[in-house]
C-alpha cells in the first residue's frame, strides 16, 4: 500500500508566497539628497557652475524643488568631496582653482595612483583584461574625432570615457580604499584638465599617451606602465599654469559662457 505523502507542516499558501516575494529587496532608488548632490557635481565638473561662484541655498532649492535641509545636505557632502567650499556667514561656493592645488592633486595622484596600479597589474586577469580593452577602445574613438575636429561638446564625453580608463587600470588592485582616492583625485584633476584642453588640445596628443600605456597594462610591463602614467599625469601641471584663466571674464570666454 502507497502512503500518502503528509503535508508539510508549515506550508505557505499562495497570497503568502506573493507577500514574501514582494517584500524581497530590490535596487534602491537615489534619494532626494542623493539626486541633488549627483546633478550639483556634475554642473561643477563640467563648469556650469564656475570657480568661486557663490551658491544660495535657498534659490537652488527651489530649483531642486527640495526642502533647504535636503539641500544643505546635499552641499554638505560636496564639502566632504572638496568640490564645494563654505565661509562662515557667506555660506557655500564653488570650490576655486588655482595652479598650487593643481601642483598638490598631480602629486598625491603621483603616489596613489602608482600604488593602486602595482598593485593591479600584479593581479591582472582576463576578465580585467576585456574590462580595460572595452575602455580604451571607448576612450580612443572619441578621442579620435576630438583631436582631429574641432568639436568642444564631445569633451564632457571624453572626460566620462576618460575616467572610465584610469578607473579601470587600477580597479584589479582590489582595494576599495586606492580606488576611491584615485576616482576623487581624479575628479579633481578633471576640472583643470578641461581648461588646459579647451586652450592646447593640439599641442599634445592624448591618443599616443593612452595607447602606451594599454599596451603597456596589456602585456603586463608594470614598471613601464607605471612610469608612462606617472609622465602622463606630469605632463599637464606647466600647460595648467600656463593656460589656468587669470580672471572670472577670461575663464567665462574659455568655456563659452559669454558669447
Amino acid at each position: 500500500m502507497i502512503l500518502p505523502i503528509p503535508a508539510p507542516r508549515f506550508a505557505l499558501n499562495q497570497q503568502q508566497i506573493r507577500s514574501m516575494e514582494n517584500e524581497l529587496p530590490t535596487a534602491s532608488k537615489p534619494t532626494a539628497i542623493e539626486t541633488v548632490q549627483t546633478e550639483m557635481k556634475r554642473r561643477i565638473l563640467s563648469f556650469e557652475l564656475a570657480p568661486d561662484e557663490r551658491l544660495h541655498v535657498d534659490n537652488l532649492r527651489r530649483e531642486f524643488d527640495v526642502s533647504t535641509a535636503t539641500m544643505r545636505e546635499a552641499l554638505s557632502r560636496l564639502l566632504i568631496d572638496n568640490l564645494v567650499v563654505s565661509e562662515r556667514q557667506r555660506g557655500f561656493f564653488v570650490r576655486g582653482l588655482n595652479t598650487a592645488d593643481f601642483r598638490n592633486i598631480s602629486e598625491a595622484r603621483l603616489v596613489v595612483e602608482s600604488s593602486a596600479l602595482r598593485s593591479s597589474l600584479e593581479k591582472r586577469d582576463d576578465q580585467w583584461e576585456a574590462e580595460l580593452f572595452a575602455a580604451y577602445r571607448l576612450l580612443k574613438l572619441v578621442e579620435d574625432r576630438i583631436l582631429d575636429g574641432d568639436d568642444d561638446k564631445l569633451l564632457n564625453e571624453w572626460h566620462q570615457r576618460n575616467a572610465n580608463f584610469h578607473d579601470c587600470l587600477v580597479q584589479n588592485c582590489n582595494n576599495n580604499w586606492l580606488i576611491g582616492f584615485c576616482r576623487q583625485l581624479h575628479e579633481h584633476s578633471s576640472r583643470y584638465l578641461r581648461l588646459s584642453m579647451l586652450k592646447n588640445r593640439k599641442h599634445r596628443d592624448v591618443r599616443k599617451e593612452h595607447a602606451a600605456i594599454f599596451n603597456a597594462a596589456i602585456d603586463g610591463d608594470v614598471e613601464e606602465c607605471v612610469r608612462l602614467v606617472e609622465s602622463h599625469i606630469s605632463i599637464p601641471v606647466a600647460d595648467v599654469e600656463r593656460y589656468l584663466p587669470k580672471s572670472a571674464e577670461e575663464f567665462a570666454v574659455r568655456v563659452n559662457r559669454v558669447s
